[in-house]
């Protein structure tokens, strides 16, 4: 049986509020604090616009409000150290995309980053942050804030024992999805909870959605093929410069991490019920040597 997606998963994400933008208009008002309108979500691109953005790295969604401010939602599952440049180049991009040559920066609209990680960057208590410039010594006069920042902690918010009578609360264990305590709470709170559910399990089992996820692996596929020539690549520069000691450590310890990245990649392949001439044409290996992975997992 093909692994089924979660919300966290970033085209899962993308696609179930774009499609159902009352659920989005609720998330968002949650986390602004205020009953929003929703002037125009940037729609599903087709599948192929999709994949094209995968391999770039890019998969947020955009929303623009009828407030005239512009939200840029992204889902970010690893911690590559670097979200407050990323959300910062996001932020960057909005405001540069929207002027033409001479026209008036009043004409600027706010930008609102809303980061959701499935990590923690503070150690703060908190797991919704909400950035405000101030001026120094005077925290109550606001300056400069065309640009606000929110970054949600989902491990953070998983391990307390959150309000779940709090509409953001109930929307995070629906995104989340990692206790179904939480999940039957929110569920029980609210209604629109309950009936999100239910769009997700319908959605999980739209057969496009299913292929999405399959061309998005093949992808990180190549992603990974990629890396692993550029490592054999500096692997043998390394060892003309007389490293050899050391790099055959590295060199040992990278093909043993390699292996491992195989053996996942291809048991996440055959959960997704592609068969063994499909893993061949993907990985590039032997059917013998799939057929041991599959058997030894």
């Amino acid at each position: 049986m093909a692994e089924k997606l979660k919300m966290k998963d970033d085209i899962l994400f993308k696609l179930f509020f774009s499609r159902n933008q009352n659920n989005l208009k609720s998330f968002l008002g949650a986390i602004l604090g205020n009953d929003i309108k929703i002037a125009k979500v940037t729609h599903d691109a087709r599948l192929e616009q999709l994949v094209k953005e995968m391999k770039y790295g890019i998969l947020d969604l955009e929303v623009e409000l009828e407030s005239s401010e512009i939200v840029n939602v992204e889902m970010q599952l690893k911690d590559y150290k670097n979200i407050e440049q990323r959300t910062t180049f996001y932020a960057s991009k909005k405001i540069v995309e929207q002027l033409e040559p001479k026209q008036d920066y009043s004409k600027l609209k706010k930008v609102i980053i809303i980061a959701i990680l499935d990590y923690s960057i503070t150690d703060l208590p908190e797991y919704l942050l909400e950035t405000i410039r101030i001026i120094r010594g005077h925290n109550d006069y606001e300056l400069n804030n065309e640009v606000k920042y929110y970054y949600i902690e989902l491990d953070k918010f998983r391990k307390q024992n959150p309000d779940m009578s709090n509409t953001l609360n109930q929307w995070l264990a629906f995104i989340d999805m990692e206790r179904r305590d939480l999940l039957e709470m929110a569920m029980k709170e609210n209604k629109e909870i309950e009936e999100a559910v239910e769009k997700y399990e319908v959605l999980t089992g739209n057969e496009e959605v299913k292929r999405l996820a399959e061309i998005r692996l093949m992808s990180k596929l190549e992603e990974n093929a990629a890396l692993a020539s550029a490592r054999a690549k500096g692997t043998e520069v390394g060892l003309k410069q007389g490293k050899e000691e050391g790099l055959k450590q590295g060199k040992e310890e990278g093909l043993k991490q390699g292996k491992e990245e195989i053996k996942k990649i291809i048991n996440k392949l055959a959960k997704m019920d592609l068969t063994e001439e499909q893993i061949k044409e993907a990985t590039g290996l032997p059917i013998n040597e799939i057929r041991q992975i599959l058997k030894d997992k």
